[in-house]
């Protein structure tokens, strides 16, 4: 008598009759074991640079019945793994390496695939033809546009920074915080510093944390103090503005240095502007230069 197997995870169906000194061990090993196997069981999968089509047995231990996978190995090339062209849902957790840009991606042999990203884990459906990953909208969780989570610490989502890898915005956006990128940052627009507008007084006080552009109108005879909030590296300028009577003069801190060693004097007409340009060496060196009478206030 010959065994039928489900369709899905290919469990054996014995026969009326069958196996009459074995019923019992059959349904063990390819019944309860599998189904075991189909809710719980992990299995790894290694890559390397041709695709991988996951073993399928009726009524034994397989690669694809199984719900949890872990893919390894070093990519050279981009692989799709193929799956049995039937309803089921695998969590992928991908430890692959990749040579350049390599991809991995989970597909049936005649549909389409969904891409599993470096280092993550996630949720893929097949729907016995294509897979698909379920999205935020799927999840429950909106658009981009709605979603908001709140502000307390209660209603946040802990990720470290390795979790957040691109961000989508359809409006402008702020970086709050200082950010570091690691590789190269190409900007399709403008990179913009607004021009932080300092207060007169006998010492200026500059916050350089606050910007990298400044402008002040000088209403007397007054001191450029030593700036505070200095990044080694940082760069930037300020606009010294004469007021309407002009003459006014400018003393520099110690920690503003000059080619010559001398600091300049300014341009005296009214409404004269220079320009100071810096670029800061350490937190109490600043590397100036001034651009005498670059323009005239208006």
């Amino acid at each position: 008598m010959t065994s039928q197997f489900t369709s899905r995870i290919r469990l054996e169906k014995q026969e009326d009759g069958a196996n009459p000194n074995s019923w019992g061990t059959v349904l063990n090993q390819n019944v309860i074991d599998l189904i075991d196997d189909a809710i719980a069981a992990y299995v790894t999968v290694s890559l390397s640079s041709i695709d991988v089509t996951l073993t399928n047995e009726d009524g034994a231990s397989d690669q694809a019945r199984k719900p949890f996978i872990e893919l390894q190995g070093a990519l050279t090339a981009n692989v799709n793994i193929v799956i049995p062209q039937e309803s089921k849902g695998y969590f992928i957790r991908n430890k692959t390496t990749r040579a350049v840009a390599e991809t991995t991606t989970i597909k049936t042999l005649p549909g389409t695939g969904a891409t599993v990203g470096v280092s993550s884990t996630g949720w893929f459906v097949c729907d016995g033809v294509s897979v698909h990953q379920p999205n935020a909208t799927g999840l429950g969780l909106g658009t981009a546009a709605n979603l908001d989570f709140g502000t307390a610490d209660s209603n946040l989502i802990p990720v470290s920074t390795a979790d957040i890898r691109f961000v989508r915005a359809s409006v402008s956006s702020t970086i709050p915080s200082a950010k570091t990128f690691t590789s190269a940052v190409t900007f399709t627009g403008p990179g913009i510093s607004p021009v932080v507008s300092l207060t007169d007084a006998a010492s200026v006080a500059v916050n350089m944390a606050l910007g990298n552009n400044f402008a002040i109108t000088l209403a007397g005879n007054r001191t450029l103090g030593a700036p505070a909030g200095v990044t080694p590296g940082q760069t930037g300028h300020i606009y010294l503005v004469q007021d309407g009577t002009g003459s006014r003069t400018l003393a520099f801190a110690t920690a503003y240095t000059f080619a010559s060693g001398t600091a300049p004097t300014l341009s005296t007409g009214a409404n004269a502007v220079d320009l100071l340009i810096y670029n800061a060496q350490t937190t109490t060196a600043i590397s100036t230069v001034v651009v005498k009478a670059f323009s005239t206030a208006t």
